[in-house]
């Protein structure tokens, strides 16, 4: 009778290949994920990788070993290999103790998931209308109310939530027709936390109402998992016809193309890419108005979490905060068999053959670094031209002139790192060079083809 709860097909939702070796699940020793790791362990015979239970100790309440221990002795009972670690998850100043402590949890659980590995939580249907809610209360979009999907990727391997169909009280009936004994944590009737609150204050209220809230809730989270995926898809649809293929950034004049919406939409897309935290909607709204409508010579900045998003000419990029240039890191000479740290980065110089200066031009003493100042001049095509022609030339966005580091011989400027020599400086593919290679010119310059 208890097993009809979790019919056997549900396991058909592992990704597992023929790579996949282990099977972990997240054990905290409540009742929901102990009623899932006893189910996974009468399957143990018919699934080929190895099941590891994972139990994270966050060191937040007095009992924490206890817990520990009797996780252990429930897997050893199970014949279940039994992993334990151990983690400091208090929150640091301003961050809400909960979600602190659940990204530790996940950080840790990611860091043991091999390739191909699955990672199972026992998340049910009542879990998911929790999360539906603070999402919602929060002001979240589609992906953000789509709560819990049943498989997502994981670090290198796959997060599988097999319980999603089942509540609660379904979970509680089976545990007790099976037996168990599960841990109670009394940090789970503490109403200062959001879930919490929601969990014992407001959702009876609503389920005296709807009784049928928690499905009804799941269902919507499944309509806006839906549109999320929908709204992905668009995104790289419009990804692929608005990026510049050879730099990454965003095309301007195709954006502007798009409505509000639908640039919106694609901006978003885009950062998260790159693995980088997205923009709240006011910080959207900015880069709409401010970035996307502003005159071509604007180059307005819109910054969050340590990130720059800027424009310059027809090009939208990312970059990280940049450093304080007062500081002049760097300036003065540099001795060429040593690593010169600047402001953005650092230099390092090795011999080869061309693509450098000149060896018998270099003085043995070193060059002196210094950073834009004004007015200079550099020979190129036998000509001499201004450092702000040439950047315009080369289509190197102002928020980075000043931060290059500028190579002189004497008095004379020889180099502008990763760009350009001087032509009476300039080795031939033949002749004996210092290559001089600066760690931030694949950034600072990456718009220089487009």
């Amino acid at each position: 009778m208890a097993l009809s709860i979790l019919p056997d097909d549900i396991f058909s939702i592992l990704p597992i290949t023929p790579d996949t070796k282990n099977i972990w699940v997240g054990f905290s020793g409540g009742l929901d994920s102990h009623v899932l790791l006893h189910l996974l362990s009468l399957h143990k015979p018919h699934l080929r990788p190895k099941i590891v239970a994972i139990h994270i100790n966050h060191g937040l309440n007095e009992r924490a070993d206890e817990w520990s221990a009797h996780c252990k002795k429930v897997c050893n009972d199970l014949g279940l290999e039994f992993r334990l670690v151990t983690v400091n998850a208090k929150a640091p100043s301003g961050e809400s103790p909960e979600a602190w402590a659940r990204l530790v949890r996940y950080n840790a659980m990611r860091d043991v998931v091999e390739e191909d590995d699955i990672l199972l939580t026992a998340h049910h249907k009542d879990d998911m209308a929790e999360t539906l809610l603070i999402q919602l209360l929060r002001g979240s979009g589609p992906a953000g109310l789509s709560a819990m999907p049943q498989v997502v990727r994981f670090g290198n391997g796959w997060h599988c939530r097999p319980l999603l169909a089942y509540n609660r009280q379904e979970l509680h009936q089976l545990a007790d027709e099976c037996g168990l004994s599960w841990i109670e944590d009394d940090s789970n009737q503490d109403r200062k936390f959001d879930r919490n609150y929601l969990r014992h204050n407001v959702i009876p209220v609503i389920k005296d109402r709807w009784p049928s809230m928690t499905q009804t809730l799941s269902r919507a989270a499944g309509i806006q998992a839906e549109s999320s995926f929908l709204l992905g898809e668009l995104a790289r649809i419009d990804l692929a016809e608005c990026k510049h293929q050879q730099t990454g950034a965003l095309k301007v004049t195709v954006l502007n193309s798009f409505s509000r919406a639908r640039a919106a939409n694609v901006i978003r897309y885009w950062i998260k890419l790159q693995g980088l935290s997205t923009p709240t909607a006011s910080q959207l709204h900015r880069i709409i108005n401010d970035v996307l409508n502003s005159k071509v010579d604007a180059e307005p900045c819109v910054e969050w979490e340590g990130i720059q998003l800027r424009r310059y000419r027809n090009s939208i990029f990312i970059t990280q905060s940049l450093p304080d240039k007062s500081s002049k890191q760097g300036e003065g000479r540099w001795q060429l068999n040593s690593e010169c740290r600047l402001i953005m980065g650092s230099l390092s110089a090795k011999r080869g053959k061309g693509n450098g200066i000149k060896v018998g031009k270099c003085p043995d003493n070193g060059v002196i670094i210094k950073y834009r100042h004004g007015s200079e001049l550099i020979k190129k095509g036998g000509h001499h031209h201004s450092l702000k022609s040439l950047y315009q030339e080369s289509g190197v966005p102002s928020c980075f002139r000043d931060y290059i580091p500028l190579i002189y011989i004497g008095e004379h400027l020889v180099a502008i790192s990763g760009l350009h020599i001087d032509d009476d400086y300039a080795a031939t593919p033949d002749e004996d060079a210092i290559q001089i290679h600066w760690s931030e010119a694949a950034e600072v310059f990456a718009l220089s083809v487009s």
